[in-house]
């Protein structure tokens, strides 16, 4: 006599702990996001660009509103700027400038030619995003 083998079921998957996990990490990032408050908002960047120290520990060389062209506090020009970069240990990297808002077009338009003159192309132009 012949026997049916009974079919074998496959068990339900379980998804109610992933679920769980799921859920307990929305309550999680909830309550984190919530608790820690966001400080930054209510700091303003220094308004003259040349007081901005993030700005300054990068190594760029700074024109201020007036023209003046500052490298680690000091008055520079375009040429020693170059020279003191070649030998620095950011000798590597771009050259980067950091421009004030106020700044004329035409005073930074001069110190990318005087670049330009020197053979000196990889310039980074670092900005700062304005208030809204």
């Amino acid at each position: 006599m012949r026997m049916k083998r009974p079919v074998r079921r496959e068990p339900p998957e379980n998804t109610i702990p992933l679920i769980n996990v799921v859920f307990l990490m929305l309550i999680f990032f909830l309550f984190a996001g919530s608790v820690a408050r966001d400080d930054a908002r209510q700091v303003e960047p220094p308004e003259d660009i040349s007081e901005d120290e993030n700005i300054r520990s990068t190594g760029a060389m700074i024109l201020t509103f007036d023209g003046l062209l500052l490298s680690q506090d000091q008055e520079t020009t375009v040429a020693d700027f170059v020279a003191a970069h070649a030998v620095s240990d950011l000798a590597d990297e771009p050259l980067k400038i950091a421009a004030d808002g106020n700044l004329p077009a035409d005073r930074l338009e001069e110190v990318l030619a005087q670049l330009r003159d020197i053979e000196r192309t990889d310039v980074v132009l670092i900005t700062r995003k304005g208030k809204p």
